[in-house]
């Protein structure tokens, strides 16, 4: 598999992914939901499980809701989708980044309750780009990378590799997800 990120070509498979270890920052609070991010540039559709529906509360600003995976969440991918038709000047976008809010953030009881993603795979146009490993925390967590020019119809998606059990066999949530980039 060849894999090209900002122009430069790199041979990689699944086993030689880079590793991106979460930068942990402050805490998943309402009043600072929203903000600058790759909506800056462009909207896109967020899907999410098997089969794929729309979950708009990923990317909603809203520290209250969140996306629950299936129960069998092996595998299981949230993608987001770019406009099939964008206007001239959103060729090549910069995506150089996302935030997590990762588990169900409303109280510590919910956030212990339910299962949070430990690893996912971050993929770019069914390329694998990244190993991201998340910390157990309700904090917001950082991944950065190199910048991922972006064009209409492409795809992101972000597959669940291993979980953080929580106390009730929930499967793992995810409250917010910020894609970085756009300027």
């Amino acid at each position: 598999l060849v894999l090209t990120i900002a122009g430069h070509a790199q041979a990689t498979s699944p086993k030689t992914l880079p590793v991106l270890q979460a930068k942990v920052t402050h805490p998943v609070l309402q009043d600072f939901m929203g903000g600058c991010s790759l909506r800056c540039a462009f909207f896109w559709e967020t899907l999410g499980g098997r089969p794929a529906k729309p979950v708009p509360e990923l990317c909603d600003d809203d520290a209250m809701t969140g996306w629950m995976a299936p129960q069998d969440w092996r595998n299981s991918t949230i993608t987001f989708r770019l406009p099939k038709s964008l206007p001239p000047e959103c060729r090549d976008t910069p995506f150089y980044g996302l935030s997590v809010a990762n588990g169900m953030i409303g109280t510590l009881k919910d956030f212990h309750t339910h299962a949070r993603v430990k690893r996912m795979t971050l993929s770019v146009n069914g390329k694998p780009v990244a190993l991201l490993r998340l910390a157990d925390t309700w904090k917001w967590q950082d991944f950065h990378f190199e910048t991922i020019p972006l064009n209409q119809g492409d795809i992101i998606a972000l597959s669940i590799g291993e979980i953080y059990p929580g106390k009730d066999p929930e499967p793992p949530v995810i409250t917010e997800i910020v894609l970085q980039g756009g300027h």
